[in-house]
């Protein structure tokens, strides 16, 4: 079984026990936390995935940085560092929240602009989505000076680019082609 495949059979067991126990919030919250530790703190990322450092080690750092948090999150990483997947925990996290925001009726969108947008805007494109999907929309942007103006928007597996940038590139592309298309030829006036 590949890297992924092993990601999203932990997660979906772990999203399964969570909604089974009516703790799909903490433990989702403390996951993530500790996903954001690890991303932050590169030693506690390292000791975790050195396959030098023994289970039982990685396990009691996890038991002590995740003392008195959400059961079924402790229990879901100690598994996954005793079958030898520790390396997988960031991305066992994203996978767990994806199936809770899928199960809230969550879709994320990501938005990419050549500056931060003004709030209304955000609200405009939420507003927007929302009516199209019927579904709730949580908006991540992303600032790229590169498309010069216009957004870029990306959801599921929906790409919708009205970035200045293509807009210029799908121009020149039509002027290449159109003078490709004629035959260079004048008329001389007699």
């Amino acid at each position: 079984m590949g890297e992924q495949q092993v990601t999203n059979v932990y997660a979906q067991a772990l999203f399964e026990a969570a909604r089974e126990a009516g703790t799909l919030d903490s433990t989702g919250a403390d996951l993530d936390s500790f996903a954001s530790a690890m991303r932050e703190a590169k030693d506690l990322t390292a000791v975790l995935y050195n396959p030098r450092v023994g289970a039982d080690v990685k396990k009691r750092i996890v038991s002590d940085l995740a003392a008195g948090g959400d059961r079924l999150f402790v229990n879901g990483v100690k598994l996954l560092i005793d079958k030898g997947h520790a390396t997988l925990l960031i991305d066992f996290n994203d996978r767990f929240q994806k199936l809770v925001k899928k199960e809230q009726g969550l879709i994320e969108v990501e938005v990419t602009s050549a500056f931060e947008l003004p709030e209304e805007a955000r609200a405009k494109i939420r507003k927007r989505i929302e009516g199209a999907t019927s579904k709730k929309v949580e908006i991540t942007e992303t600032i790229d000076e590169g498309i010069i103006g216009g957004l870029v928007l990306r959801f599921g597996d929906i790409i919708v680019d009205g970035s200045l940038k293509s807009r210029l590139e799908q121009l020149r592309s039509r002027l290449v082609q159109a003078n490709l298309g004629s035959d260079n030829s004048f008329e001389t006036a007699s």
